[in-house]
């Protein structure tokens, strides 16, 4: 799962559930819910489900319950058990549709939608916002249906707060700001007092950056709701977000943040899922060394069970950003080898990868980035990394193969470029030059294109390093140098080499090379040039017998 939306899971609308000796229970099953006390809530309904079993709107909201945590096994379960109590609930077919939608199943999904649907009288609206909300939580988002089928329910609930409630969650999801305050603060006129809508509201401005007046809104949260848990966390992730934007003040915003989790844990009875969404909270805020302690305490006591299952991803990337890769490694491995494979994301690989690359694990790394890039093929950086790791293994071959990707792209770097040529130029020299039977049409192959990547770099950013390496290309491509390609490589290193304000000891060798070569070139055709480049030679490594003995083979 998206890691940093879990963290904001959406606000719940509280609606009158009429005058049954059971509604009380149940609107406070669901106030627990809107409170975040979700281990209170788990308790809640399973005794309104055990004593009053033939009540079919438990289980959905039980469900639902389950849906916003991502278990959609267990919500499908409760929508069953709904259905079979009273198939005449509907609302239960729109959780086993939001079930399916879980599972990319739009055509059952619309199955159940219908079978909603049918039932419905003239003036019944709470099905459409149902069936809107289905496709707002993450799993299942498409937040252009939602408003479609939101929009239906207008015609009768248009004095329903939790309608507004709802239109607000999917437009604070499309960062559409003006018109989620807009819905909330219309939701808020239908039905006062909703400390939820205004945490929502205060998250609002957080996400602007807007960081005083969501501390402002917060405030009056607390203020009048000091055991609403859900107004500590967004206080807590507002002086994070402040923090992070402004470094000086991050001595005092973090100690606060860190005290309001603290408030929001014991308001949420440091449950097992309130723990675990203070460890999303570590991961978003990127304290590592905290969730590293944190993350390790919670595996020892809730890893076994399968809600809390990426407490072993946030423990690994705690572990290897702290450096102790081992550690790091060993819970990724883990974790992916035991968690459902749709519950993989890119960065799982990566960091693997980076724990393998400190560990001198470079195959283990190569192998962790291309899954990772298949996972997500925009990520450009994972091209980089795994051409980057094919090299420093000396796998030239493949870091071409993988170089060459990134040339292709729109914002290629001259370092691709470069090291497209550079790794087709090790290639060449490190593998093909010395196998046996050569293979001259791969050679051939390799050096042309190593020939078009120094071309390019050497033109378009007036590298000498670049027209170094043309100039050894040029060689291998053609000894007798005929075009003098060769010699105007060296010649353009030499000249931008000599303008450099200093000349270093890699610098000065290049040179001599540079001007040693165009010295043998012309040794027979020029000997007046050929001398010029000697002498140049000479001056920069006088005790060198091998121009000395081309100096007196012109002279002789």
């Amino acid at each position: 799962m998206n890691i940093t939306k879990k963290i904001a899971i959406t606000a719940i609308g509280i609606v009158s559930m009429g005058t049954a000796s059971w509604a009380q229970s149940l609107e406070d099953a669901r106030n627990a819910v809107t409170a975040e006390q979700y281990q209170k809530a788990k308790s809640m309904f399973n005794n309104l489900i055990t004593t009053q079993p033939n009540v079919a709107s438990n289980y959905f909201y039980f469900g639902d319950l389950y849906l916003r945590l991502e278990n959609a096994d267990s919500a499908k379960v409760l929508f069953q058990k709904g259905i079979g109590a009273d198939p005449g609930y509907r609302l239960n077919y729109i959780g086993l549709g939001t079930v399916d939608l879980f599972s990319k199943n739009e055509t059952a999904a619309q199955a159940n939608f219908d079978k909603a649907l049918s039932g419905m009288k003239k003036k019944d609206y709470q099905e459409y916002i149902h069936i809107g909300n289905a496709y707002v939580y993450e799993k299942s988002r498409d937040l252009d249906k939602a408003f479609e089928w939101y929009e239906k329910a207008k015609a009768y609930g248009s004095k329903d707060p939790e309608l507004y409630i709802a239109l607000g969650n999917a437009y604070k999801m499309q960062k559409k700001n003006s018109e989620a305050v807009a819905e909330y603060q219309r939701a808020s006129n239908y039905k006062a007092d909703l400390p939820n809508v205004d945490v929502a509201i205060g998250e609002i401005w957080t996400g602007a950056y807007n960081f005083e007046l969501a501390e402002t809104t917060l405030k009056e949260v607390i203020s009048k709701h000091p055991s609403f848990g859900p107004a500590y966390r967004a206080m807590a992730e507002n002086y994070y977000r402040w923090a992070s934007q402004i470094p000086a003040k991050r001595p005092e915003l973090l100690p606060k943040a860190k005290e309001q989790y603290s408030k929001y844990l014991d308001l949420t009875d440091r449950s097992a899922n309130s723990r675990y969404r203070y460890l999303i909270f570590l991961l978003n805020a990127e304290d590592y060394a905290t969730l590293e302690t944190e993350a390790k305490n919670f595996v020892s006591k809730h890893g076994s069970n399968p809600e809390y299952k990426l407490a072993e991803r946030f423990l690994a990337y705690g572990a290897i950003e702290n450096g102790n890769t081992e550690v790091g490694a060993q819970a990724l491995q883990k974790f992916i080898s035991s968690v459902d494979k749709k519950r993989l994301i890119a960065k799982d690989y990566i960091n693997l990868a980076k724990a393998y690359q400190d560990q001198k694990q470079d195959s283990l790394a190569i192998e962790s980035y291309i899954k990772g890039y298949e996972l997500d093929t925009s990520n450009v950086e994972l091209l980089g990394n795994i051409a980057k790791a094919y090299f420093s293994s000396k796998k030239y071959g493949k870091a071409a193969e993988y170089y060459e990707k990134l040339t292709k792209l729109p914002k290629a770097s001259f370092t691709d470029w470069f090291y497209w040529g550079y790794s087709n130029y090790f290639y060449f020299a490190m593998e093909l030059a010395n196998q046996e039977p050569k293979n001259d049409t791969l050679i051939k192959e390799t050096l042309i294109k190593a020939d078009t990547a120094f071309t390019y770099v050497g033109e378009k950013a007036n590298n000498a390093d670049a027209y170094l390496y043309l100039a050894r290309v040029e060689y291998y491509l053609d000894e007798k140098d005929t075009e003098e390609k060769g010699v105007k490589a060296y010649d353009k290193f030499i000249e931008i080499t000599t303008a450099k304000p200093e000349i270093n000891a890699r610098d000065k060798t290049n040179l001599v090379e540079a001007y040693s070569y165009n010295g043998g070139y012309f040794i027979t055709r020029d000997k007046a040039k050929a001398k010029e480049y000697f002498d140049k030679a000479l001056e920069l490594d006088p005790n060198n017998a091998q121009i000395k003995d081309a100096l007196r083979a012109i002279k002789g």
